[in-house]
């Protein structure tokens, strides 16, 4: 089997980052009302304080995600492709895909951003208790292939590797190492998952 990991790499210092800045906010806006003569203090003196406190919420959260993630990964063998998520695992059959692919794009000047793309034969199950973080709803690269997809965002150091597994056991489905436009890396979602579980509950 090859194995692929998520890298934190890249995630736990943007989170680190944003926590920094909205700590940094949070002090100043502070400074501002306690430093403040008039009464009362300025409006703008407390919205600042939401705000910076929001940019810690969304780095706690990104912190908490990559922690939750860090044992999650990616195999292939003969019989298709495994998620892993680290509690449970779910196989997509390489005879249930139409085809498979790596496509990147840029972040910035240096930066690639890499995903492994599973296009499916059928239907895809959105609420699948292993795969469905892995869902996607985007406008394919070709016409013959589905807008509903798995799509497996993944490490630049892993490129060979993921390629090097893909041509060994799905030859016949390879459709190439493709560029896309930047941000083409799209996000679960959670939102519907969350309501097409509580309506089916």
């Amino acid at each position: 089997m090859v194995r692929t990991t998520n890298s934190a790499g890249l995630a736990v210092p943007i989170a680190l980052v944003v926590i920094a800045v909205g700590l940094l906010g949070v002090t100043g806006a502070v400074s501002v009302i306690v430093g403040e003569q008039r009464r009362p203090p300025p409006a703008a003196g407390y919205v600042g304080v939401v705000l910076m406190l929001g940019f810690v919420a969304l780095g706690v959260l990104a912190l908490i995600a990559t922690y939750k993630g860090r044992n999650a990964r990616a195999l292939f063998d003969g019989n298709g492709f495994w998620w892993d998520n680290g509690t449970a695992r779910a196989l997509i059959p390489w005879d249930g895909l139409t085809g498979v692919a790596v496509h990147w794009s840029r972040l910035g000047r240096g930066t690639k951003l890499y995903s492994l793309e599973l296009y499916p034969q059928g239907p895809v199950d959105r609420d699948d208790p292993v795969l469905w973080p892995l869902v996607r709803d985007t406008d394919p690269p070709g016409p013959d292939l589905p807008r509903v997809h798995y799509q497996l965002p993944f490490r630049a150091g892993a490129r060979d590797a993921v390629m090097a597994g893909l041509r060994r056991h799905a030859p016949a489905l390879w459709l190439g190492e493709l560029r896309r436009p930047a941000g083409h890396i799209g996000r679960p979602d959670r939102r519907g998952h969350r309501t097409r579980n509580r309506s089916a509950g």
